[in-house]
């Protein structure tokens, strides 16, 4: 039979399917009579599930590094510190006893409690809409082809053996010690049941700022799998018939749950104006050629034809009515009947709506009923196969390798993805791509949370074929435990003690979502934790059915929850003090309250929270594994997957050679000379890079005078030793200044102040007054409030530049002050317009003119959650100096409606772009750059579409407004990816080790077609260096692979804070670091109310770009163009 003629026989079948299936009553129409129903329906009955396949995951260490100089994989956002110098928070101090005076602690007042009606409602009743009033806080912390390889042949191994403070209403805080929340963890009861253009010359009238706690959680994002259109979409079926009105949820790869966020479309419009260009030639030359192993593996597909069908699977209530099935329900039941069935066709699953299989499923067109025990119970599951949506071909794949098609095959990869998961679904917990064995013992943060270790796995398309990418990976996890148990660790206090409503309603804040499951019913119920209400022992309810005839009832007689469980579950709470649980389970939107201590916290969801400074201390120490280990660990999975043996895999007859990783061709390019300035007698001074760093041993090439300039300290009362430790700083800082080539013509004098707000502000609007050109502030505080407000009243309210010190950093490095100075200086020099080190990057160009005037953008998007509850912040920075060394930010935060998230594009970007070229152009004498190469960070694959069709075209706008009838600069625009799982390994001829600085790869496992590289610029002094991902999706300039990898390279040892290359070019680490220390400033408070209406109900389809409100930062005009954010 030919291909025509099979293809139109599965047409032909498959409109047999479509009738057969039509010709009966629909399932919903069949709910009212369930019993009856099932009664022609073919049915499977057994008492146990069946026996799953399994496969074992072998015991696997963790990684992590030093965003510089080591790498970590733990699906965790950590915390960037502030500076260098403030990383660190210094104990407290405890003063002696003096007399009462402003210099005293502050006397705390009890805790503000609000007065709560009491609720009538039982265990469930309509939610309240009782809204308590929050106190603000005090201080608390926030929360190319090669020649031979010169490496040796590598042998084949054999097998291998601070939590969240609790705030409290407290007065500004004066001189006085600071207590840390305590981390015992002996609290823990034992329970005995289980630029519009940006403004830079004008200051901002900003308010004094309101003590309340900032915002400090943050999520990772949600971002979608593919950069391109998916392919034969005119395929997919759009009329499903739905057994019930509860079914109507999207069909997806697997249904993502909700525990921890609201998942939003995207405010940002689909659109293809532009393409990703192609790579200008077959890949760089130049530099040391050698060969390096990656963690992909081939994989070898045969050329079939699969079939996705839609499904639904239900269960029976206790009404009879049916409803959705959980996640793990919808598993369990495709199983049993896969196995149990002997006319089943071999199919695979995504845990959702989708089933794949190679046969066509015409001879099952009615429900199919399982039974299965769930506890105590056996509840009865139905399979409704709905319609074929659409038959893919696995030629997709190789169209697109092969370069006969620029749109990479989604939905293939997706079939082949969901197909590896199938066998390690059954023994492993599964999150999306990630797999994690669930017998193993999570370790211990101390606070209800656990770190899991596994492994990543995912198929690429690449130069080469397909690949498996397998790599470790480590994510945080709620540890399963009695939820009182689990509040007293969360919150580190014993909460049986006392909780008050303050307390519960910011935790419910917190928890909000997480999944919980009875322990004392028959049977596990799962709910979703919604808020926290009175005790139980105050929480009164109807018991039974009320009369809805009744006028008046008042007499009905009412219940506690406390007296309720005693009577029917004959259980006496031991804490009915304690406020229940309004919980939730499927669509039921009543309360429905239930006691902290008869559920638990469901195993194995992940925590999205970040870590504090001892977590990430403990994560460290366990997830930084020397290359080595991390290779030896994925050849163990590799050989623990036994993919030989897996059923799925033999289906579509798919191979993957695990004897070895992949051996693939690299370069190492040739680093920069570092150019500073020369001493008196000198002729020049140029410092040459070995392994990634230099010394800097000459003056700074330009280092400003300082005429005027100050000390002043802020913290508890000053003893004997910080006096001494502050005059011995004042008196050698100058003196270790002046060998960097600063000009001193001023004494640095002291001033000490306690750290309550009047005080602060007095003591820096004095410095301002006296015209400091800049003030070093010494922190002695837990408090990060103190640094926020010592950066709004410079930066935005008094123009005044600072550096921060941290008292306990400066205290440990007191004795050996000229290390800690030569890096405290580059900072210093940095802020007040100096340069410190010089890189000729024009060098690196094949083609440059001394014409040719460069302007670097860096550029990158920070999100809190993917949601409207708190913004996205969009930092642009941009060199301003012909030498490229001296940056200038601005920043935005971005609002987008109710329903949507603007993640992926900076709205602002023309009006900031624009903004920082006139800068560019005030610096350089009226000059405009001709050549503008930009860095954009914070962009997923999924994204680059959105993000090429709208940035680039708004930063072609931002030229046409300020170049006007001038010729316009040419663009380069380069997305940067830092959050990728592609690591590389050198063989030394003894054992395996990281690759060197400069590693640059671009054959072999990259895009097919499009412009991109690999290139592993730091040296990692610990763990596994991760190399950083470039793509370039747009090029006037017409650089060549060499050109664009060598410039890069260079623009990495840019950077002022250091004197080593970084693991990603200056401008994009700038962006960083300037929307971090944003968090600390205040933004224009300018936008209207409407532009903000959460009430707004229109279609999605009617939502533009236009929706997402932005807030602008401003800064003060005598720093807004300043390194502030150094």
């Amino acid at each position: 039979m030919s291909t025509n003629d099979r293809y139109a026989a599965s047409l032909f079948h498959n409109y047999l399917f479509l009738a057969r299936r039509d010709s009966r009553p629909a399932t919903a129409n069949n709910n009212a009579n369930a019993n009856t129903a099932s009664a022609s329906i073919p049915a499977i009955s057994i008492v146990e599930p069946p026996t799953l396949l399994s496969s074992e995951l072998s015991t696997v260490s963790q990684s992590a590094s030093d965003p510089q100089i080591r790498e970590t994989t733990l699906s965790e956002t950590s915390t960037m510190p502030k500076s260098a110098a403030d990383s660190q928070a210094p104990p407290p101090v405890q003063p002696s006893s003096i007399a009462k005076s402003a210099w005293d602690p502050p006397i705390l007042p009890p805790a503000e409690t609000s007065t709560v009606p009491k609720l009538t409602s039982g265990p469930q009743v309509p939610p309240s809409s009782q809204s308590y009033a929050t106190p603000k806080s005090a201080w608390g912390p926030r929360v190319s082809s090669p020649s031979e390889p010169a490496v040796v042949s590598k042998p084949i191994p054999g097998p291998q053996a601070q939590p969240p403070s609790q705030s409290s209403a407290v007065p500004k805080s004066a001189w006085g010690p600071r207590v840390p929340p305590s981390a015992d963890t002996s609290t823990v009861p034992k329970l005995t049941s289980d630029p519009q253009m940006l403004p830079s010359s004008q200051p901002s009238a900003l308010s004094k700022p309101v003590w309340g706690p900032p915002s400090r959680n943050s999520h990772p994002t949600e971002r979608s799998s593919s950069a391109f259109p998916m392919m034969n979409e005119e395929n997919r079926s759009s009329s499903v018939n739905k057994a019930t009105a509860l079914s109507k949820e999207p069909r997806s790869q697997s249904v993502l749950s909700a525990r921890r966020r609201r998942f939003l479309c995207s405010a940002v419009p689909d659109s293809a104006v532009l393409s990703p260009i192609r790579r200008p030639d077959d890949g760089g030359s130049s530099g040391e050629k050698i060969s390096v192993y990656t963690n992909h593996f081939p994989v070898h597909i045969d050329n079939v034809t699969v079939n996705q069908y839609d499904i639904e699977i239900f269960t029976f209530g206790r009404d009879g009515k049916l409803c959705v099935a959980r996640k793990d329900e919808r598993w369990e039941t495709m199983q049993c009947i896969a196995n149990k069935m002997t006319n089943f066709p071999i199919v695979w699953y995504d845990e959702g709506k989708t089933l794949y299989t190679r046969a066509l499923l015409t001879d099952f067109t009615e429900p199919i009923q399982i039974k299965l025990k769930r506890g105590d119970e056996t509840k009865t599951f139905q399979l409704n196969i709905l319609n074929l949506v659409r038959q893919e071909k696995i030629s997709n794949i190789f169209d697109f390798i092969q370069k006969k098609t620029i749109l990479r095959p989604r939905e293939t990869v997706r079939i082949i993805e969901t197909l590896f998961k199938q066998r390690a679904r059954n023994d492993l917990v599964c999150v999306r791509n990630q797999f994690y064995n669930r017998n193993q013992i999570l370790d211990d943060l101390k606070d209800g949370r656990g770190m899991a270790k596994g492994f990543y796995q995912a198929l690429f398309l690449t130069r080469c074929g397909p690949t498996l990418n397998i790599n470790l990976t480590f994510t945080c996890f709620y540890m399963p435990l009695n939820f009182v148990h689990f509040a007293c660790k969360y919150l580190r206090k014993d909460i049986t003690n006392g909780f008050t409503e303050y307390e519960a309603k910011a935790f419910a804040k917190i928890v909000r979502d997480l999944l919980i499951e009875t322990e004392h019913t028959g049977r596990i119920i799962r709910y979703k934790l919604r808020r926290f209400g009175l005790p139980a022992d105050q929480l009164l309810f109807t018991c039974g059915e009320v009369d809805e005839n009744l006028a008046d009832t008042s007499s009905v007689p009412k219940i506690s929850v406390a007296e309720y469980f005693e009577q029917k579950y004959q259980r006496k709470l031991l804490y009915p003090h304690l406020p229940c649980i309004d919980a939730t389970a499927g669509i039921n939107k009543r309360a429905n309250w239930l006691p902290m201590e008869v559920v638990k916290v469901v195993e194995w969801q992940r925590s999205l929270k970040p870590l504090d400074a001892t977590q990430r201390a403990l994560v460290s120490g366990k997830a930084i594994i020397k290359p080595f280990e991390r290779y030896n660990h994925i050849m163990n999975i590799m050989r623990t997957r036994d993919f030989e043996t897996d059923i799925y895999l033999k289906e579509l007859n798919i191979r993957v050679d695990n004897r070895e990783m992949l051996e693939i061709r690299a370069r190492i390019l040739k680093p920069p000379s570092i150019h500073y300035g020369t001493r008196p007698g000198q002729n020049e001074a140029i410092e040459h890079v070995n392994v990634g760093k230099w010394r800097i041993r000459n003056w700074f090439y330009t280092a400003p005078d300082i005429h005027n300039w100050g000390l002043i300290y802020f913290g508890c009362q000053p003893n004997q030793r910080i006096h001494d430790i502050l005059n011995t700083f004042s008196r050698q800082l100058p003196e270790l200044l002046k060998l960097k080539g600063f000009m001193i013509k001023s004494k640095l004098t002291i001033t000490m102040k306690p750290d309550r707000q009047q005080d602060i502000e007095k003591a820096l609007t004095d410095a301002s007054k006296n015209r400091w050109q800049l003030a070093i502030v010494v922190l002695n505080t837990r408090s990060d409030q103190v640094y926020d407000y010592v950066k709004q009243l410079g930066n935005q309210q008094l123009g005044l530049r600072t550096q921060c010190i941290d008292m306990e950093a400066l205290t440990k490095n007191i004795d050996n002050l000229k290390m800690y100075v030569d890096n405290l200086s580059q900072k210093i020099n940095s802020k007040l317009g100096g340069i410190n080190s010089v890189v000729n990057t024009k060098l690196t160009l094949s083609h440059s003119s001394k014409e040719d005037l460069f302007m670097f953008f860096g550029a990158d998007v920070t999100h809190s959650t993917c949601s409207t509850d708190r913004p996205s912040i969009a930092a642009v920075v941009a060199s301003r100096d012909p030498t490229n060394s001296l940056y200038a930010a601005r920043l935005c935060e971005q609002y987008p409606k109710k329903g949507r998230c603007s993640m992926e594009i900076i709205k602002e970007l023309d009006q900031m772009v624009a903004d920082l070229i006139r800068v560019f152009a005030r610096t350089c004498g009226g000059r405009l750059p001709n050549k503008i190469v930009f860095y954009r960070d914070g962009v997923d694959e999924g994204q680059y579409q959105k993000v090429l069709d709208n940035e680039v075209n708004k930063i072609k706008t931002a030229c046409r407004i300020v170049y006007g009838d001038r010729p316009l600069p040419k663009l380069t625009f380069i997305v940067v990816k830092k959050r990728h799982n592609t690591r590389f390994f050198l063989y030394d001829g003894k054992q395996t080790i990281n690759v060197q600085a400069g590693t640059v790869i671009d054959q072999d496992i990259t895009h097919p077609s499009q412009f991109d590289f690999y290139l592993c610029s730091q040296a990692a002094i610990m763990g596994t260096s991760r190399p950083t991902l470039y793509h370039v999706l747009h090029d006037d300039n017409c650089f060549s692979s060499d050109d664009v990898q060598q410039l890069t390279y260079w623009l990495c040892h840019t950077d002022m804070r250091c004197t080593k290359s970084v693991s990603i070019p200056s401008p994009v680490h700038y962006a960083h670091l300037a929307a971090y220390g944003s968090r600390a400033l205040k933004f224009d408070d300018d936008r209207e109310s409407d532009n903000f209406d959460d009430n707004n109900d229109e279609e999605p389809a009617s939502y533009s770009i236009d929706d997402i409100k932005t807030k602008l930062m401003i800064l003060d005009s005598k720093v807004v163009d300043d390194m502030w954010f150094i």
